[in-house]
């Protein structure tokens, strides 16, 4: 991993290579550990929503996990362009408010994660983040919008190279080209484990193992809730790293 960051700082311009070492810090950054709360809250979606489609045909777990990988690479596209055009001095902003939004991230998958169980009722899904409210590709997509600004600590070393290079070019296009990368590699994993636990879901329809599975959704919601809860408290100096 040293030697991957060391090439990541030498990046000043866009050119194939550059973008295959993006893409490879993107990968690395999807199978780490830390990343386990994106997996989680991808692998619920799949098996929670998943398991309630019966009738459906369509691969939901590749449908739901895509939609809320690609809500997450808008968002790095759209912060790749931010960096491009004003440096990293938004960097600083996003820290500043990264503790409020962990916070919200932790809210909303414990709602969802709480609604899977079956612990509480949403009356107005429209205008709550029920569990319902994410069985549509768009309503993943919108959820994985927030998730766009989530990092682990860990992955940071890899990450922080992606965004200075972004910084660097001073082109608003070719920072958006380098965090999309960055982004698009990175939701890989999410994609394979949301599709494989979306299969999972499928393969028997009767009420007892729909109801194991959506249980699961909601334990794996609730784990990644705990996780951001976690993040946020640290940045809120209320724990130490």
């Amino acid at each position: 991993m040293n030697e991957l960051r060391q090439l990541l700082e030498t990046i000043t311009e866009l050119t194939p290579y550059t973008i295959g070492l993006v893409a490879l810090a993107g990968l690395i950054v999807g199978v780490a550990p830390g990343s386990f709360p994106l997996l989680s809250v991808a692998a619920g979606l799949s098996t929670g929503q998943g398991a309630s489609e019966v009738k459906s045909q369509r691969p939901n777990g590749l449908w739901l996990s895509a939609g809320f990988a690609l809500g997450i690479m808008t968002v790095d596209a759209v912060l790749g362009a931010l960096f491009g055009l004003l440096g990293l001095a938004v960097l600083q902003v996003l820290v500043s408010f990264l503790g409020l939004a962990y916070v919200l991230l932790a809210i909303i998958l414990t709602i969802i994660g709480l609604a899977l169980l079956r612990v509480i009722h949403i009356v107005i899904p429209m205008l709550s983040p029920s569990a319902n409210s994410t069985k549509t590709f768009i309503g993943s997509y919108l959820l994985g919008l927030p998730f766009g600004l989530s990092a682990c600590p860990a992955c940071t070393p890899l990450m922080l190279p992606v965004v200075a290079a972004a910084a660097v070019t001073a082109d608003p296009l070719v920072g958006a080209a380098f965090m999309l990368t960055f982004g698009l590699a990175r939701g890989i994993p999410i994609v394979l484990v949301g599709t494989v636990a979306g299969s999972l879901a499928h393969l028997r329809h009767t009420g007892t193992f729909t109801r194991s599975v959506e249980r699961l959704g909601g334990v794996l919601m609730l784990a990644a809730a705990a996780y951001f809860f976690y993040q946020a408290a640290i940045y809120a100096g209320w724990l130490a790293p």
